[in-house]
């Protein structure tokens, strides 16, 4: 399975490296943010992907920081995931649920529409 996984992370990241979600309309459309007119926590993900993708960390940062943040980590429990690191290296319950509670606190400070929480909105 391990592979497979890899391709598709691997065919995801080419054809957002190539086709810029800012210019391309065939990219979803977050349904959360449609719905309500609020942020979700991966609003602005794809595009900070793209930014990533091409070296621009401070492009990417503004319009995800928490996708910026959080992607070594989410990195790393992926591969402990996958099995590539050993066992004793797995992230612990505490981890995940720390990581967690900063997602849901990111979700909820960057729908407050004051500075300096508006920073947190995509740009």
């Amino acid at each position: 399975m391990r592979p497979v996984f890899l391709s598709i992370l691997i065919v995801a990241a080419a054809v957002v490296y190539i086709y810029d979600p800012s210019l391309n309309e065939f990219y979803p459309e977050c349904l959360f943010h449609k719905l309500t007119g609020l942020y979700c926590p991966g609003c602005g993900s794809t595009r900070a992907m793209h930014q990533l993708l091409h070296g621009h960390i401070a492009a990417a940062f503004k319009l995800n920081p928490l996708t910026v943040t959080a992607l070594p980590f989410l990195i790393f429990g992926m591969l402990a995931e996958t099995g590539v690191l050993t066992s004793q290296k797995r992230p612990s319950p505490r981890y995940i649920k720390i990581l967690i509670a900063a997602v849901v606190l990111f979700w909820i400070l960057r729908n407050i529409p004051v500075e300096p929480f508006s920073y947190l909105r995509p740009k």
